[in-house]
């Protein structure tokens, strides 16, 4: 690792040809103002278009800039994993390439971690550009994780720097299926909050989708805790008594030659735990899938090719 850097920026990058050269416009009169000493890394994630030409145009015409292009999409999650692998800096920032996480806080940000706060995060103070449901189910997912796992992830984003020993301590952790936002969370550093609006993106769409989200949150929610298993539990329990008193109720019917009696209650109860069953299930070959996906120990990424600033 060069230790003479100071500051080095991770962009997970998929398919932003568009937005590319506005987020670089940006962010590049601010990297100038803050340090002499640092490095940019985008992480292009299998993109299609032409992502990569323009990182490597970038490349031939800025000596901070690196470039990795993997094989094909392993997600964000892997992006991020392979930046920091790659990061040589003493503070490393991870943010988006759309503009959604302004470069403006970086000198903040910067300070902060030069009072020796080891992690500074980027909280959402308001999302005027996303949807009512978008932001409904932010906040479920963050109060889900709060209850489950014990990680306030209210109003966080993956807008974060990071002292080189939080990096080493998350690069120290052997999972393959990461969660950045949660992990950083999870370390238990002290954290120096800023607040920000999230603004438009500089141009182009999101290429997230609800299916992608529902799946990442999911994921995240049954990495953190073991919790909806004894919630699980829980509810064979109550099954066990509520069948116990319909059973009671079963011989007093009989007993009493009122046998039909009971009927719709029976089948209210075989309707739901029925479906409580088959939700169960699902619930097991979440986990079952992660522990199958931990066992092969398969790598992260691949990474098809890489660019080095000239100097």
């Amino acid at each position: 690792m060069n230790s003479n850097i100071t500051l080095s920026i991770i962009i997970p990058i998929y398919n932003e040809a568009v937005v590319l050269p506005f987020f670089w416009q940006a962010l590049a009169p601010i990297l100038d103002t803050l340090t002499a000493r640092y490095e940019v890394l985008f992480v292009d994630d299998g993109s299609q278009d032409d992502t990569w030409t323009l990182i490597q145009k970038l490349a031939a015409q800025y000596a901070e800039i690196r470039g990795i292009r993997f094989t094909r999409n392993f997600g964000k999650e892997a992006a991020i994993l392979a930046g920091l692998e790659q990061s040589q800096g003493q503070a490393v920032v991870v943010m988006d390439g759309d503009g959604q996480h302004p470069p403006a806080l970086l000198p903040e940000m910067l300070d902060a971690w030069r009072q020796g706060y080891p992690l500074v995060v980027a909280c959402k103070k308001d999302r005027p550009n996303d949807s009512l449901f978008a932001r409904v189910c932010a906040s479920l997912f963050a109060a889900l994780m709060q209850r489950l796992s014990g990680l306030d992830l209210v109003n966080s984003a993956d807008y974060r720097l990071l002292d080189r020993k939080v990096v080493s301590a998350l690069l120290a952790c052997p999972e393959k299926i990461r969660f950045f936002r949660g992990m950083t969370t999870w370390t238990g550093v002290e954290s120096y909050p800023i607040a920000f609006s999230v603004p438009a993106r500089l141009a182009g769409e999101s290429h997230w989708n609800k299916l992608g989200l529902a799946k990442m949150a999911l994921h995240a929610l049954v990495s953190y805790s073991a919790k909806p298993l004894y919630y699980l539990f829980g509810t064979g329990i109550f099954g066990l008594l509520l069948s116990g008193l319909l059973t009671l109720q079963a011989i007093y019917s009989w007993l009493a030659g009122i046998a039909v009696s009971g009927w719709t209650s029976l089948t209210l109860v075989i309707l739901i735990f029925g479906s409580a069953n088959l939700l169960g299930l699902g619930l097991l070959g979440i986990y079952i899938g992660q522990l199958f996906e931990e066992i092969k120990a398969r790598p992260s990424y691949l990474v098809r090719e890489t660019t080095y600033g000239t100097p």
